[in-house]
C-alpha cells in the first residue's frame, strides 16, 4: 500500500510541477534570423617536377598543362550560398630559371570565364624560393567562378640562364580553394 501511495504522490507532484512551473515565452520568429557561415577548404592540384622535365635536347620544353574537373558548382545549394572564394597557390622553385603559372577557368562549353597568372622566380643558388598568390573571387569574378567546370593549370619555363639535362632543382606547385558560404540569409 505504501508503494501505491508513493506512486500517486509522485504522479501528483509531476502534474503540479508541469502545470505551475515558470516558462519563459518562446519567440519562434528567431528561427527566421538563423544564419551560419561555414568555411570549406579543398586541395586542388599538386605538382612536383625535377628540372630535367623541362628540357629536351638542351632546349626548354613547351608549356606543361594539366586540368582538374570541377563539379561542385553543379550543386544548387553551393551556388546559392557561396558568397566568396579564395584560390591560394604556392610555388617552390629551386631551378635557376623562373616559371609562369597560368590558371584558366573554363565553363561547360569550353569558354574561358576567368584567368590569372603569377610568377615563380628563379633560384640563384639552388635553394627553394617560395612564391604565393591568392586570387579572390567576389562580385563579377564570383559569378564567373560559379560557371566554372574545369581548371587548367599551365606551367611555362621562362628564358634565363643556361640549361642542360643535368640542371639541378625542382619546382613544386600546391593549390587549395577556400569557399565561404552563408546559409540562412537571402543573398
Amino acid at each position: 500500500m505504501l508503494k501505491e501511495l508513493n506512486k500517486y504522490l509522485f504522479l501528483a507532484i509531476i502534474i503540479y510541477l508541469s502545470l505551475f512551473s515558470c516558462v519563459k515565452e518562446v519567440d519562434f520568429d528567431q528561427a527566421d534570423d538563423f544564419e551560419i557561415s561555414p568555411v570549406i577548404e579543398s586541395s586542388l592540384i599538386f605538382l612536383d617536377e625535377p628540372a630535367d622535365s623541362f628540357i629536351v635536347n638542351g632546349v626548354a620544353t613547351p608549356p606543361i598543362s594539366d586540368y582538374v574537373e570541377i563539379d561542385i558548382f553543379n550543386n544548387e545549394f553551393v551556388v546559392d550560398n557561396l558568397i566568396k572564394a579564395d584560390f591560394v597557390l604556392e610555388a617552390t622553385n629551386s631551378i635557376n630559371r623562373g616559371f609562369e603559372i597560368q590558371v584558366d577557368f573554363i565553363n561547360d562549353i569550353d569558354q574561358l570565364v576567368h584567368t590569372f597568372t603569377f610568377s615563380a622566380p628563379p633560384s640563384t643558388d639552388g635553394s627553394d624560393v617560395l612564391s604565393n598568390h591568392t586570387e579572390v573571387f567576389e562580385g563579377e569574378s564570383l559569378i564567373a567562378l560559379k560557371n566554372t567546370s574545369k581548371l587548367v593549370f599551365t606551367l611555362s619555363i621562362l628564358s634565363g640562364g643556361a640549361i642542360d639535362q643535368s640542371m639541378p632543382g625542382r619546382i613544386a606547385l600546391r593549390s587549395k580553394a577556400i569557399f565561404y558560404l552563408n546559409i540562412g540569409e537571402e543573398i
